[in-house]
């Protein structure tokens, strides 16, 4: 949909009858609202290719948790000179 839109101080004014027919599709608006509104005709655990996306985003969820979790864990660290004192 390739609209542009113009907004002036004026305002555009009232439509006449004839303009707002040119605008009005009552059959656009009820396919765009069953479109939004029904469900998909296959569940997405049965669906191949929602499956496979869904498990993908899972295990790199997964992954990418593993590799913060790996940095924030402190590392080896050096122990404090002795004096020579013991």
């Amino acid at each position: 949909m390739n609209t542009r839109y113009r907004i002036s101080p004026q305002g555009r004014g009232v439509l006449n009858e004839r303009q707002i027919d040119a605008h009005r599709d009552p059959k656009r608006l009820l396919f765009n609202y069953h479109r939004a509104v029904a469900r998909p005709k296959r569940p997405l655990y049965k669906d191949p290719r929602s499956f496979i996306a869904l498990l993908i985003i899972v295990l790199l969820a997964i992954l990418i948790t593993e590799v913060v979790e790996k940095e924030r864990e402190p590392g080896p660290q050096a122990l404090p000179q002795q004096n020579g004192r013991e």
